[in-house]
């Protein structure tokens, strides 16, 4: 009989493997393939050939063998270059240098070998072939190079999605600027939001909006590629493309860089409306770090990316007075005109400031107020006596910002805000 622990440890087993397949089942598939068919001079294919697969950056090999029909596969190949061998008693060993995988490439590689020494070496630089003639899938890929080479404002790695064939921007200007809607992009006419993302195989999707949650920096991305149509299965979860990012990893040489991307206001320009140039003050700095843990074996990857921004805004332009208005003279502008409505409110200024309205009003030749007199008799000039004015509107009056614009009672508000934006973003290792 089986103990009461065996039993616990035995379903703990189970249901450890259930969850593992499970997290496999929904990872998708970062790695492409290389095949190939192995034969002599005269073309007949050779069985047994024993292979080996090196990563010519990490030095951790792979190997296997051809088939009886002379045939061989590597699966779940990690994008980079590679060296290929392959050894056959009675045959010079055949060394193939620089073949090149990307993110979901299947690259056919087919070899000869010549008859003699196993000693003897032939070594052959690779190419890869222009047409895959092994996958339906259609799609491009966007390599590191591209990626730190070409002008990408807000360094906003889904831009380079709009230089693929049948990808169009939903969001406009925006999608090239840093909009919160960054990846929303129509390919072949479906839409914005039925686009698959996945980062280094895991998924990468916001379920609400499905737009991209996970934005590597720039400069940790070793490539990525954009699948438009006839992918294969593993990807089905959206009916539009495929974006499958893959990130830097170390290698057996200690490698990194350091950046700043800076921009102040002499480098601005100032807009129609604006009295000054608005505030535009950005620094994005960061960089990244790879190596080796163990030679061969182990190694890290990190990325780290600040930003800081202060931007100002430009106010709505809104009337003010200016000076000569301030003291009540109105003198430049049209004629005063209305009326008094009722007696009340020509009491109101013939008392104003114990009576020194009414003095001052008639020392400037003015009608004296009353009911149905118009104000342009009252206030000659359109000049208002300080006495006459409502000591409540004079004192607000200093809550009113003076003119601000060349020549014109108008004024512009310009406001500043400030951000700090950090991102720490460690790669596998």
């Amino acid at each position: 009989m089986h103990s009461t622990g065996s039993l616990s440890a035995t379903r703990c087993l189970v249901v450890l493997l259930w969850l593992v397949s499970c997290t496999l089942a929904v990872a998708q598939s970062t790695g492409g393939r290389i095949l190939g068919r192995v034969a002599d001079q005269t073309g007949a294919v050779l069985a047994g050939v024993n292979i080996t697969l090196l990563n010519e950056a990490t030095g951790v090999s792979r190997t296997g063998q051809t088939n009886s029909g002379g045939d061989y596969t590597f699966v779940e190949v990690q994008p980079a270059s590679y060296t290929l061998s392959f050894e056959q008693k009675g045959f010079k060993t055949k060394i193939q240098r620089g073949v090149t995988v990307e993110v979901n490439q299947v690259v056919t590689l087919n070899t000869n070998m010549q008859i003699g020494q196993a000693k003897e070496t032939v070594e052959v630089t690779s190419e890869a072939p222009l047409v895959d003639t092994t996958s339906t899938q259609l799609g491009a890929v966007i390599n590191d190079r591209s990626i730190t080479q070409l002008p990408l404002n807000q360094r906003d790695t889904y831009q380079f999605l709009s230089l693929q064939p049948g990808v169009q921007s939903q969001v406009g200007a925006d999608l090239y600027y840093g909009g919160n809607s960054t990846g929303s992009v129509s390919v072949n006419g479906g839409r914005g939001r039925a686009n698959n993302f996945s980062v280094n195989g895991g998924d990468a999707n916001d379920m609400f909006v499905n737009l991209p949650t996970v934005q590597p920096s720039p400069d940790s991305v070793q490539e990525f590629r954009v699948l438009t149509n006839n992918f294969d299965a593993e990807y089905g979860r959206n009916s539009g493309s495929v974006v499958n990012v893959v990130t830097k990893s170390g290698t057996n040489h200690l490698h990194g860089n350091a950046y700043e991307f800076h921009r102040n206001r002499p480098l601005n320009a100032k807009g129609y409306f604006d009295t000054s140039k608005p505030a535009f003050i950005q620094n994005q700095f960061g960089g990244t770090l790879g190596g080796p843990i163990q030679k061969d074996r182990t190694f890290f990857f990190g990325s780290y990316e600040g930003r800081r921004l202060v931007r100002g805004f430009s106010g709505d332009v809104v009337a003010v007075p200016d000076t000569l208005e301030r003291q009540g003279n109105f003198s430049e502008g049209p004629t005063f005109t209305g009326f008094i409505g009722d007696q009340t409110v020509a009491d109101v200024l013939n008392t104003r400031a114990n009576g020194q309205c009414a003095s001052d009003v008639s020392a400037a030749r003015g009608t004296a107020p009353a009911a149905g007199v118009a104000y342009a008799d009252i206030f000659p000039g359109n000049v208002i006596p300080a006495s006459c004015q409502d000591p409540v509107a004079v004192d607000l009056l200093r809550f009113v910002p003076e003119a601000n614009r060349n020549g014109l009672p108008s004024y512009q508000r310009q406001a500043e805000f400030q951000c700090l934006l950090l991102f720490l973003r460690p790669e596998y290792v």
